[in-house]
């Protein structure tokens, strides 16, 4: 592994979205965006779901939308558990669109009624990051 790279494993219950070498990932930490490059500090975070950016080491970029999970970083080992990870190339931007406007409107009656707003508003972030990233393929 070089110097500036880092092991990088994306894993869902499906399995392993990305794993191999990486300069950087960045994710959607709870509190903001979080970079980890290599020998970053040990860490252990909470995600949100949004747009999860790596950039392997060959310098190509690799996006997802990814839902809630988890981030670890250890001897230069980063391990981000989420629950999906799309990767770009494989979302149908329309498809993605209209499941935001559903998200939206799940959202909205949630905050209207006795509904989980917490679960519709993770929902709708997850949406709009499919939009997001089908945008960017």
């Amino acid at each position: 592994m070089a110097e500036n790279n880092q092991n990088l494993e994306v894993v869902t219950p499906e399995g392993v979205a990305f794993s191999g070498e990486a300069e950087m990932v960045v994710v959607p930490g709870s509190a903001g965006q979080l970079g980890v490059l290599a020998n970053h500090a040990p860490l252990i975070s909470t995600l949100k779901p949004g747009r999860t950016r790596v950039t392997d080491a060959e310098g190509s970029e690799h996006l997802f939308a990814t839902g809630d999970g988890f981030i670890q970083v250890r001897h230069n080992r980063t391990l981000v558990l989420v629950d999906e990870a799309v990767p770009s190339g494989a979302v149908d931007g329309a498809a993605a669109r209209e499941r935001l406007d559903a998200a939206r409107a799940a959202l909205e009656q949630a905050k209207s009624s006795d509904g989980d707003v917490e679960a519709a508003t993770r929902e709708e972030l997850f949406a709009a990051a499919l939009v997001e990233v089908s945008a960017a393929s």
